[in-house]
């Protein structure tokens, strides 16, 4: 059984308490104080492990402890530390405080490790504690508890692609046929309780791609219908979503009902979700009525779509060499994530309510830039206009100015001079 989330009340170690002890031996009959410390308690630590595959080991035994500390010893001999303790978990593991949901620790990279709870301190033995003053001192201090915490541990899976889609679509028979794991298969509704995660391997390219196999979403799965967010949060890791879609509606549903339901709920559960690229698989291509819908439905839904079929196999290496593609490939030829998806009645209604939002960015771009670029040009062509024409006309009228005023003050101080003269000469 697949467990993916538990429940766990840890505690570390408390440090051992110091010892009083006097020294006493043959001819030295003062040796003074010689108690030891006491030994640190064990740490509560988690190590991410990619060999663990879920949390199944601290559902059945949920209650843990380090070890504590030894107290200290005569001749100064410190107690030994406790134990840690060390919790192995697979990667794509969080630790949440619980009551307050608060994230303590998350865990993705194999061998990373994190100090959940810390070991109580050792006390003081008497040795610490003499002096001058104080020759045989019988004080000590005791040791330091260790914490404790109730914590939930979550996993959410990590895998470079995870298969959506409605029960009964085929999901655990791709699974099957691309991987090694053996999910259950049977003609019913939510065959799958659990994740299952396989692996495709590339033979000739030296590389792998890890798949998990998501139970059946159905309607209403944001608000925790069906199998819920119990499974929803393990696509969350995911890099690339695959839709598989029962094309040929052998469970009484149309396929593009299927799509936009699927879109919907992953929308409403987190904008995450809806934001990561996907690819769609139609599914079911073997049985007649398949072939019909799959032009109606490419006619409603623009994405590319990959019709395959696991009971005939046909087109499977053909979807092999998308994901790889899609995954590992290069960036160009990666599929890209999707547009913001407004409903349409949502659109409708935002547009009634508030309609100045909606029209007026587009009224206000395209006058815009038409009023600007007229205006620039005549100013350039006036500008250029007036430097030519008025500033000749201008310099000739200041010209012809200056040459009458330099004649007339010429004419004017010539007499002012004579009768200046004539003034000196009637005089003498």
């Amino acid at each position: 059984m697949f467990i993916d989330e538990a429940k766990v009340v840890l505690k570390s170690g408390d440090g051992g308490h110091g010892c009083v002890s006097f020294r006493r031996e043959k001819f030295i009959p003062k040796g003074g104080p010689d108690g030891g410390n006491g030994g640190k308690g064990g740490d509560v630590v988690l190590v991410c492990d990619r060999n663990e595959g879920d949390l199944q080991a601290y559902r059945w035994q949920p209650h843990r402890r380090a070890r504590n500390g030894a107290p200290g010893m005569g001749r100064q001999c410190a107690g030994p530390d406790g134990d840690d303790l060390i919790l192995p978990v697979p990667p794509g593991t969080q630790v949440l405080e619980e009551g307050s949901n608060r994230l303590v620790a998350e865990l993705t990279e194999h061998g990373e490790r994190v100090v959940l709870l810390a070991g109580g301190k050792g006390g003081l033995g008497n040795m610490n504690f003499k002096s001058s003053v104080n020759q045989a001192p019988r004080r000590t201090t005791p040791g330091y508890p260790g914490e404790e915490g109730n914590f939930r541990i979550v996993l959410k899976t990590i895998a470079d692609i995870g298969l959506v889609g409605y029960p009964n679509a085929g999901k655990s028979t791709l699974t099957n046929l691309l991987t090694a794991a053996r999910p259950k298969m049977a003609p019913y509704p939510f065959t799958t309780l659990h994740v299952n995660v396989g692996v495709i391997d590339y033979t000739d390219r030296f590389d792998r791609i890890v798949m998990a196999d998501i139970p059946g979403l159905i309607e209403g799965a944001h608000e925790n219908r069906g199998l819920g967010h119990q499974f929803l949060r393990h696509v969350e890791r995911c890099s690339l979503l695959v839709f598989i879609i029962d094309m040929a509606g052998s469970e009484n549903r149309e396929p593009w009902d299927d799509h936009r339901i699927l879109e919907r709920e992953l929308r409403l559960y987190s904008p995450i979700l809806a934001a990561k690229p996907r690819i769609i698989v139609a599914n079911k291509m073997d049985l007649p009525a398949a072939a019909a819908k799959l032009k109606k439905f490419q006619e409603r839904v623009k994405d590319m779509v990959i019709p395959i079929s696991c009971y005939s196999q046909e087109g499977i290496q053909e979807f092999r060499d998308k994901l790889w593609a899609a995954v590992k490939g290069p960036v160009e030829q990666r599929p890209k994530a999707p547009a913001p998806y407004v409903e349409p009645a949502v659109a409708k209604r935002l547009a009634k309510v508030h309609p100045a939002k909606v029209v007026a960015p587009k009224a206000k771009a395209k006058p815009a830039a038409k009023k600007v670029a007229p205006k620039a040009k005549p100013v350039a062509k006036k500008a250029k206009v007036v430097a030519k024409k008025p500033v000749s006309k201008k310099s000739a009228k200041s010209v012809s100015k200056k040459q009458p005023v330099k004649v007339v003050a010429k004419k004017k101080a010539a007499p002012v001079k004579q009768a200046a003269s004539k003034s000196k000469a009637k005089k003498k």
